[in-house]
């Protein structure tokens, strides 16, 4: 027996009920879902930091703060641009019409470049872009310390060539009266060169500067030149013994910049065991190699002295230039020259690179020490000349 009902059982009302009902659960299913009324209207949560941001003081600190930034940036980076080299003629020319020393045609005493150099390289201390930064408390000027690194080894050549002038250049023998005014000077430029106050590096440097000039007003009134600026071939020498020194330790610094040298056997063609005691010193100076942070400072630290020992070396090319010639050692002050104006040249890099000898990447010390050890080699080389032994 068949216990479902067929349609022909039904009666015409429960079948329009049942339509009626089908029609009205196809209707719910397809009907799209919306949220509560409290749900549409929930606002979405948003985090701490996005609303500590979207406060209007917050983003105006940071907008200033970062437009600070910008700035302070930029002028850190124009205080660290190292001054271009200058005229030496021109410059011995502007100081002598500036002091009324000398018109524009005339003959320049012998040692007034030399000294007039001097007095402007201490004094581009204080007028480069910047000022004097190695005593300053900005903080634009302590990062980078570019600046402060090239104004030490800068301070510290001056001092020699300062020396140079008081105990060798000035003297007409060793145990002539030395010039007061260069005693006073050099005291001056012995001072710290960072001290802020009481007293001050500026004001110590720019007493110095004044005894210079002091000397330099009594060189071009001095009816004998060399009373003043004698020059003799023998105080020569022993100028260029100071430069000859200071090149040595500017190369000896700048290998331990490069790092240790590595040895081939195969290429030496000798046992190692031979080499093991010439070797041993040499491992000692490679544990001295300078470390990461401190190879850029030692860099500009000599990048400064060869700036100074340059346009003075230019100087002494001019009011030296009877004897040069009458040793026939010009030639060999022109290599000097050369070199030391290559160690000069403009650093396209903005920062110091320390790579391989033969590597894709530029080894900036190793370059540099190359000049310098050549220039080294052609001041040994001077002062055999001037001597008498060259040929």
């Amino acid at each position: 027996m068949n216990n479902f009902a067929h349609d022909d059982d039904l009666s015409g009302e429960d079948v329009e009920d049942l339509n009626a009902q089908a029609d009205v659960d196809s209707a719910e299913s397809e009907a799209p879902e919306y949220p509560e009324a409290s749900e549409a209207h929930e606002p979405a949560r948003e985090s701490f930091l996005g609303a500590f941001f979207r406060k209007r003081g917050v983003r105006m600190t940071v907008r200033i703060g970062t437009g600070l930034l910008i700035i302070g940036t930029a002028i850190s980076i124009y205080w660290n641009l190292i001054p271009e080299t200058f005229d030496v003629e021109e410059a011995a020319r502007y100081r002598a019409e500036l002091y009324g020393h000398r018109e524009p045609d005339q003959r320049l005493p012998r040692g007034y470049r030399t000294t007039s150099v001097m007095i402007h390289l201490a004094d581009q201390l204080f007028t480069k872009p910047g000022g004097y930064m190695s005593n300053d408390w900005n903080p634009m000027s302590k990062i980078p310390d570019n600046m402060r690194n090239w104004e030490y080894g800068y301070v510290t050549q001056l001092r020699i060539m300062v020396q140079g002038l008081r105990y060798e250049l000035s003297r007409s023998g060793p145990q002539s009266q030395e010039h007061e005014e260069l005693r006073l000077a050099e005291s001056r430029f012995n001072f710290t060169h960072d001290s802020l106050i009481l007293p001050s590096t500026e004001s110590q440097y720019k007493e110095g500067i004044r005894f210079l000039e002091d000397y330099l007003d009594g060189l071009n009134s001095a009816t004998s030149e060399a009373r003043y600026f004698a020059a003799r071939q023998d105080m020569v020498i022993r100028w260029l013994e100071r430069q000859k020194v200071m090149l040595g330790d500017y190369t000896a610094r700048l290998q331990r910049n490069v790092g240790p040298v590595s040895y081939d056997a195969g290429v030496l063609m000798v046992d190692m065991q031979d080499l093991e005691p010439h070797l041993a010193g040499a491992r000692e100076a490679d544990d001295d190699v300078h470390g990461f942070f401190e190879r850029d400072d030692v860099f500009y630290q000599v990048r400064g002295g060869a700036y100074v020992m340059y346009h003075v070396m230019l100087a002494m090319r001019t009011d030296c230039e009877e004897l040069f010639n009458s040793a026939k050692a010009m030639g060999i002050v022109n290599r000097v020259l050369n070199e030391l104006e290559s160690a000069n040249n403009p650093m396209r890099s903005p920062m110091v690179l320390n790579g391989k000898e033969f590597g894709y990447v530029q080894n900036h010390s190793m370059v540099m020490a190359a000049h310098l050890a050549k220039a080294h080699l052609a001041i040994q080389e001077l002062q055999l000349q001037i001597s008498g032994g060259g040929n």
